[in-house]
């Protein structure tokens, strides 16, 4: 869903200001492409609301002094959460600069219930505000990001695969507990978002993001916004089809999705179908696939096949997302090939055969092992933007 026009214009200009603080109003014109009009209308509003905030240059020349804006530090703080993989939420409370101000663990319990899921964020949000030097009423915003399916126009999660299915308005229950507006949104959005702040894509309005985990999941930066469907669900790269009809079957019904012979899951179970061994419980696949590469990279099991196929199929499926969307950069994290040098041959193959040319030879590629650092910023990012966009 697109911003207004309106909202664009501040979400653009303040991000401006943020990365190049700092920066005087008519510097911000060729850095934005604004008028001169809209920028003093934007940025008075925006020191009006404590936003902003102007410092006088002091100069020996004649004239009005310069007058240079930052980003205010103290205008506002938020927190972002996310349930990383291996059990813990970990919360970030950061500035309007997007600066952090502290990070904080907990270990969250066994569950089935995704509301009981939220009851565990609320506890550990509420420990973390406790211990931070900002007071509970300077917080503006929750973001929370979760490994799911999320509507995160509303905050409803609609399903999480270890879970029993939804809906769970996740977002009400958190901000209903705490007292602090929630938003919530899928977890490869929100690494995405912390992507575009403070990663490769930092620079670069225009990208995709896909995310070799568990599961496989995918999100877009088009002119400088995140680009969700018409319902506020990210982009289900993973399900989208490699060996339609005829391929493995994957845990959404369907038989053949890119899931299915790419996840870190799918080649867990691939390699024990291969090796005799029993399939590991979701809570340990991590560790269990670490301990697979770890053999392969000894020789002590022979699991190479499972490997090059995923490289091969991940590398049609990034040519067939470069052809049809033309994206200015690829930014892939996590195994098999961001972290195996010897499996990236099988994807790049693949990659050069399925690309229209013109458009391969105009994508950048980024390899990146995972940051579980990552998703909390990009909580605290989806924050920023909509306070930006909207304060």
């Amino acid at each position: 869903m697109r911003l207004s026009d309106q909202e664009y214009n501040r979400l653009l200009l303040l991000k401006k200001v943020r990365t190049s603080e700092p920066v005087a109003r008519i510097d911000l014109v060729g850095l934005t492409g604004l008028t001169g009009g809209t920028i003093t209308a934007i940025t008075a509003d925006l020191v009006k609301r404590g936003i902003v905030i102007e410092e006088k240059v002091a100069s020996s020349a004649p004239g009005r002094p310069r007058v240079n804006l930052r980003i205010n530090p103290t205008g506002k703080y938020v927190i972002g959460i996310n349930a990383t993989g291996d059990g813990q939420a970990v919360a970030e409370i950061v500035n309007l600069r997007g600066e952090s101000l502290g990070v904080a663990t907990a270990a969250l319990k066994p569950a089935t219930r995704i509301e009981d899921l939220a009851q565990q964020f609320v506890a550990a949000l509420e420990d973390a505000i406790a211990g931070w030097p900002v007071k509970r009423e300077e917080i503006f915003r929750i973001g929370v990001g979760l490994p799911g399916i999320v509507d995160s126009r509303t905050g409803i999660v609609e399903q999480i695969i270890t879970f029993e299915p939804g809906p769970c308005n996740f977002g009400e229950i958190v901000s209903g507990a705490l007292g602090i507006p929630t938003l919530v949104d899928n977890n490869i959005n929100l690494l995405a978002r912390a992507e575009h702040w403070y990663g490769a894509g930092a620079h670069a309005d225009d990208f995709t993001l896909i995310n070799v985990d568990l599961a496989i999941g995918a999100a877009l930066y088009r002119g400088g916004q995140l680009i969700s469907g018409a319902h506020g669900i990210a982009s289900e790269f993973g399900h989208t089809k490699i060996m339609p009809d005829i391929g493995r079957p994957c845990f959404c019904g369907a038989n053949g999705c890119l899931q299915a012979y790419c996840s870190i899951h799918s080649i867990i179970e691939q390699s024990c179908e291969r090796l005799g061994r029993q399939m590991p419980s979701h809570e340990v696949m991590n560790p269990c696939f670490d301990g697979l590469m770890a053999e392969y990279a000894a020789a002590e099991i022979d699991i190479r096949t499972v490997l090059e196929q995923a490289s091969h199929y991940l590398g049609i499926a990034v040519a067939n997302h470069i052809t049809m969307q033309d994206p200015e950069a690829v930014i892939i994290i996590g195994p098999p090939v961001a972290r195996m040098d010897e499996l990236r041959g099988a994807f790049f193959t693949a990659l050069e055969q399925n690309t229209f040319p013109a458009l391969r030879r105009r994508t950048r590629l980024h390899f990146k092992p995972r940051d579980q650092g990552a998703y909390a910023r990009g909580a605290a990012a989806m924050v920023l933007e909509h306070v930006y966009a909207a304060s």
